[in-house]
């Protein structure tokens, strides 16, 4: 069997570390055909960096960097620091793993009133436009549900934009 694509959790405390720890990947991706993409999970840029700069051993490049990230939950900067950090800047995929809140820490009410009031807009709920703001910011997502509705409601963010001012208002939520 072959996976489609495995994930480095966690780097390495160090450059030699990380680069160890992408070698065993690569291992599995190219010498034992175990899997055909290969990604990394709560890497900073100049972790990605170990990996993939001056690096005599790349062979693979990461396809993501799957980071916990949501409308109440980026730097500062903004999410297009992110984008532009990970995606413009390293062609690596952002991909949010707490769009939703969730580990991250729950939507408090407040969030989620501005979130529901934009969604008026668009006849979409406020976790749409949750997603939705991390898809037009450049990221991707990955969400978790047992609900067939809300799995199909995740999905349902591509029929719809938010303004520019929609957005500046959810980049300054943090």
């Amino acid at each position: 069997a072959v996976l489609d694509q495995i994930m480095l959790d966690y780097p390495g405390p160090d450059k030699e570390s990380i680069r160890g720890q992408w070698d065993a990947f690569q291992d599995m991706c190219v010498d034992k055909k175990l899997v055909k993409t290969l990604s990394v999970s709560n890497f900073k840029p100049f972790q990605l960096d170990y990996v993939l700069v001056d690096n005599p051993s790349l062979q693979i490049k990461p396809l993501v960097n799957q980071l916990p990230l949501n409308v109440a939950y980026h730097p500062p900067s903004g999410m297009s620091t992110v984008v532009d950090q990970n995606t413009k800047q390293r062609n690596v995929l952002v991909q949010a793993w707490a769009p939703l809140g969730g580990s991250t820490g729950r939507f408090s009410s407040d969030v989620k009133n501005k979130l529901a009031t934009i969604g008026k807009n668009y006849n979409k709920s406020g976790y749409q436009v949750a997603l939705r703001w991390l898809v037009q910011n450049g990221g991707s997502y990955t969400t978790s549900t047992t609900k067939r509705e809300h799995f199909v409601d995740n999905l349902n963010i591509f029929d719809f934009s938010l303004t520019p001012e929609e957005m500046q208002t959810l980049d300054t939520i943090v």
